[in-house]
């Protein structure tokens, strides 16, 4: 009788290094641009850092542990390249390799299956003085740092990322302007960013399959499923414009080895600069096709025809201390729709979980039956504990429990879904938010020692994971029952 067991399914959370590590220069660790555009920049409007943050750097222990208590079996979190190369290439810092081969080993120890990522927005400092993901010399300093971390840590790691959401940082960095470089508006950067992006990410993917490891590499990119509003007079248009800016220069790259050539012409178009697409890339993307794909879930795009005024993007990152909310307008593009049947959060963007269905069956209708793991889920709440630092984060479990359902339902209908990631594991530096904005399955009080402890969500979470397995247990013995059946008849 052929293997019947259903894959593991992995349900888990997840951090980025410099959002929660602290440690900030550490054993041996390099500067990022993060450390100097929080220690200084007046843009950094909040004044906070990611100096100490949650301190995993010196938590992992516990932090595991207690997600391994709470029934989760994966943990997702990234590699500050600054801690493995100081300087974004050449001399590798030991100090760095020892700090990630501890906290893979204690995560295997507890049987929780690591998931790690390359970059997830903190670039060297020395790479961003050379121009970043602007310079095309930041592509072979990304494969030699991905190939020191394959070779460190590949024997023991199955699940990689290589780059997470390089849109949106592309997005923040360049068009909001909130993110180090901070440059406004600019879609030259913009798509420079993307495209070097996309190529970096191809050639790691190459080096890892050259490797011959025994695990799977992917990308992660932000959920951008975009809907057009009803009374959009230029629907397929819109469409089309909206897709590729947020879409499809990443996922065909990645999941097909195609650059979208339709994107090129439209660049041409606008007067966007296009010289940095290289002919000998196309082969790159060939070549670095993804074993699966990641998807960061929070919105849609909601949209509609733009032609009247000038190119804004909106954005929040005061909360409640802003009435802004999260979209833009691009002249003769598009510009975000209003929905006002649709809630949104404090920060300004929408909660919409029916983005979670349309989203994965939009990615099976494009790319077939790729497995896909949902990287990120969460909602970001302002939070009062009660005397013993408890957290009855009823919203948070609202708004999850519903994109969990609108999960589920796609994988009842056909999607490939491997593993759900909840941000965050604890409540850590949330970028230009400080720590007002908070995520944690668990609360940190950053005033006592960075004391943990669990909120409602964790329970809930724990016990949903529970349930499911139960489920999963029941389902499997029913399935391998049926399948003992029809083998004894056909042998009767």
């Amino acid at each position: 009788m052929q293997n019947i067991e259903k894959q593991k399914f992995l349900w888990g959370s997840a951090t980025a290094a410099y959002q929660c590590e602290g440690a900030w220069d550490a054993d041996g660790k390099g500067l990022g641009e993060w450390d100097v555009f929080s220690h200084g920049n007046p843009l950094n409007i909040n004044g906070a850092t990611g100096d100490v943050s949650c301190d995993f750097y010196h938590h992992y222990e516990e932090d595991i542990d207690m997600l391994k208590a709470g029934g989760q079996n994966t943990y997702r979190f990234s590699i500050s390249w600054a801690r493995i190369l100081p300087n974004g290439r050449g001399a590798v810092n030991q100090g760095g390799i020892d700090f990630y081969n501890r906290v893979i080993d204690y995560c295997l120890k507890q049987g929780v299956e690591p998931n790690v990522t390359l970059f997830h927005y903190d670039l060297p400092e020395a790479i961003a003085k050379e121009g970043g993901w602007e310079n095309r010399a930041i592509v072979d300093a990304f494969a030699e740092y991905a190939r020191v971390c394959f070779t460190a840590f590949g024997d023991r790691v199955k699940l990689w990322v290589t780059i997470n959401e390089p849109k949106y940082y592309a997005y923040c960095s360049h068009m909001v302007g909130n993110y180090p470089p901070n440059h406004r508006h600019d879609f030259n950067r913009y798509f420079t960013t993307v495209y070097h992006e996309a190529v970096a990410s191809a050639k790691a993917v190459a080096i890892y399959h050259s490797l011959k490891l025994n695990g799977s590499i992917g990308i992660v990119h932000d959920s951008s499923n975009v809907e057009v509003a009803p009374d959009t007079k230029e629907k397929e248009r819109v469409h089309m414009i909206a897709d590729l800016f947020y879409n499809r220069i990443i996922l065909d790259t990645a999941c097909k080895g195609e650059f979208p050539g339709a994107l090129i012409p439209l660049l041409r178009k606008y007067g966007i600069d296009t010289s940095y697409i290289k002919f000998e890339d196309m082969l790159v993307f060939l070549q670095g096709k993804v074993d699966f794909l990641g998807l960061n879930v929070y919105n849609r795009f909601y949209i509609t025809d733009y032609s009247a005024g000038e190119t804004e993007v909106f954005h929040n990152n005061k909360g409640a201390g802003s009435s802004a909310k999260e979209g833009i307008r691009i002249r003769d593009w598009y510009e975000t729709a209003i929905d006002p049947n649709t809630k949104r959060n404090l920060w300004g963007r929408e909660i919409y979980p029916k983005c979670m269905y349309n989203t994965l069956m939009e990615i099976k209708e494009r790319y077939g039956d790729i497995p896909v793991y949902i990287t990120e889920n969460g909602h970001g709440c302002y939070e009062k504990p009660n005397d013993e630092g408890y957290v009855e984060d009823d919203e948070r479990i609202e708004m999850m429990q519903g994109y969990i359902d609108y999960m589920l339902k796609a994988m009842e209908d056909g999607c490939n879904v491997r593993g759900y990631y909840a941000w965050s594991t604890m409540d850590l530096y949330s970028w230009v938010n400080g720590y007002e904005k908070r995520y944690g399955l668990v609360r940190v009080d950053f005033d006592d020692h960075n004391r943990r402890y669990p909120k409602k969500s964790y329970y809930w979470f724990k016990k949903l994971i529970e349930d499911y397995r139960k489920a999963e247990e029941e389902y499997a013995f029913e399935f391998y029952m049926n399948a003992v059946i029809l083998v004894l008849k056909k042998n009767m």
